[in-house]
């Protein structure tokens, strides 16, 4: 009938419209506040200090550094967490990525209690630099790069005090998942720079 004809024609659009336009998708990752990573106005970095900062430790595949099976990690630590009741509010909680290899990443999942039952545990402590990115992960090593310039540059003006710029240990924080950065039409990584172990 043309009644159902028409009602078939909503909900064709309607479900094209939840696959093609990222503003109609639902998400699954809250929108990330890049100032919360500024010291000031102006200065866009900020420093951090970790004294046995706890973490659970998952692992996952990656694609020259670009994890695969993140959300799967992530999920499990996740689950975890709120069994425990040791999951983080979500404006403190973070998500690092050691990249060991291009192939291989250790994800380390912030944890309000030092103990959570099947889990592995592990702790950071130490000066951190973070400087927030945005863009494609394609530009991960420009980040990489970028953070290094910027430690450097601070560390010649004595505003920062780095063991070695060039081997200082690098962590990732992927703020969104992909399919919640392309419905906010941004992709948001923080880079932590360990500056010293103090």
């Amino acid at each position: 009938s043309k009644q159902q004809q028409q009602e078939h024609k909503i909900i064709f659009t309607m479900s094209t419209a939840t696959k093609e336009d990222p503003a109609m998708a639902p998400t699954c990752c809250p929108p990330f506040d890049p100032t919360l990573y500024q010291e000031a106005e102006g200065i866009d970095y900020k420093i951090l200090q970790w004294t046995s900062k706890p973490f659970i430790k998952e692992g996952t595949w990656c694609c020259y550094y670009v994890p695969l099976s993140y959300g799967k990690a992530l999920t499990r630590a996740t689950k975890k967490l709120e069994d425990a009741g040791a999951a983080l509010p979500e404006k403190d909680a973070i998500v690092l990525s050691d990249c060991d290899s291009a192939w291989y990443s250790t994800m380390l999942v912030s944890s309000g209690k030092e103990e959570v039952p099947g889990a592995e545990m592990v702790t950071l402590s130490g000066t951190f630099l973070a400087k927030v990115f945005e863009g494609e992960y394609k530009e991960m090593c420009e980040w990489f790069k970028a953070t290094k310039s910027l430690v450097a540059r601070l560390k010649e003006e004595n505003n920062v005090k780095c063991e070695d710029v060039e081997k200082m240990k690098m962590l990732f924080y992927y703020t969104t998942c992909p399919k919640c950065a392309k419905k906010y039409g941004k992709n948001y990584v923080v880079v932590f720079a360990k500056l010293s172990d103090k």
